[in-house]
């Protein structure tokens, strides 16, 4: 039942592994957000990140491949930089560390998601899921730049 390549399944095993570290991004920023609103966006996207994680994990797992064991070091390389993910902080001025951060991460998951669209999926249910959670992302994403946008809003 595993048609997946190695090159596909490590851009699953990567995709899991920034998944997760954007939940924990999230959550610590979310953290030091007052607006309720906002705060609340962001824990919702923390959460469904990893909802994300599992729910790939699950169809992985039903394919026969264990997910845990897959090395993700090519795809850091080329979609997470570390030094990157630490937004520049002293940019506090009208939210724009928030918007520098959720700008950075959802360009790299919306470029791992798409890579991952571009290989050969066995199963029409799994390419579902991969647009649906991608689509989904992008919603949230927009959900939080306009709340992001609103606090600082002149009325």
């Amino acid at each position: 039942m595993n048609n997946l390549t190695a090159s596909t399944i490590s851009k699953f095993s990567g995709l899991m592994f920034f998944l997760k570290r954007s939940k924990k991004d999230f959550e610590m920023v979310a953290d030091e957000i007052e607006n309720y609103s906002l705060k609340s966006a962001l824990n919702g996207l923390a959460e469904e990140s990893s909802f994300f994680v599992s729910e790939i994990k699950n169809y992985l797992k039903h394919l026969g491949i264990n997910s845990s064991i897959i090395p993700v070091t090519e795809f850091i390389s080329n979609y997470y930089d570390a030094s990157s993910s630490d937004i520049a902080t002293e940019s506090c001025q009208h939210g724009l560390e928030l918007k520098s951060l959720c700008s950075y991460i959802e360009k790299s998951l919306i470029r791992a998601y798409c890579d991952l669209l571009d290989e050969p999926l066995p199963c029409k249910s799994l390419q579902e899921i991969i647009i649906f959670q991608l689509n989904a992302l992008k919603i949230s994403f927009l959900k939080i730049q306009t709340l992001n946008t609103a606090r600082f809003a002149m009325y």
